[in-house]
């Protein structure tokens, strides 16, 4: 028999993996306009894409979102700072996390 603790931490886990699922599409719609931002010449659009792809990188992976996660911390390292990469340096790995908003979670 399962002790009480586990089932309520399967069942917590369950919620958030749910409620991280459900907030994908709002995420990656933030991305991409943060993306089209910066292309546009909007600077501080490039640190809320930092931002964005930062948090992201962090978490996914603690959802089952493998593919995301490391797509979202590869463009996090691109936009360091102190690396001043322009926007169409980072192009292909902008379009690599965007397309890896549709693969499917791996299992956790």
């Amino acid at each position: 028999m399962d002790h009480p603790s586990a089932i309520d931490h399967d069942a917590r886990l369950a919620a958030l993996t749910e409620a991280f699922a459900q907030s994908l599409a709002d995420k990656r719609a933030a991305i991409a306009r943060s993306w089209r931002a910066w292309q546009a010449g909007d600077a501080l659009a490039r640190d809320e894409l930092r931002t964005l792809t930062h948090r992201l990188g962090g978490a996914a992976d603690n959802y089952g979102y493998v593919a995301v996660g490391e797509a979202a911390r590869a463009l996090d390292a691109l936009l360091i700072p102190r690396l001043a990469t322009p926007a169409d340096a980072a192009a292909t790995t902008v379009a690599a996390l965007l397309a890896a908003f549709e693969r499917p979670p791996e299992a956790i």
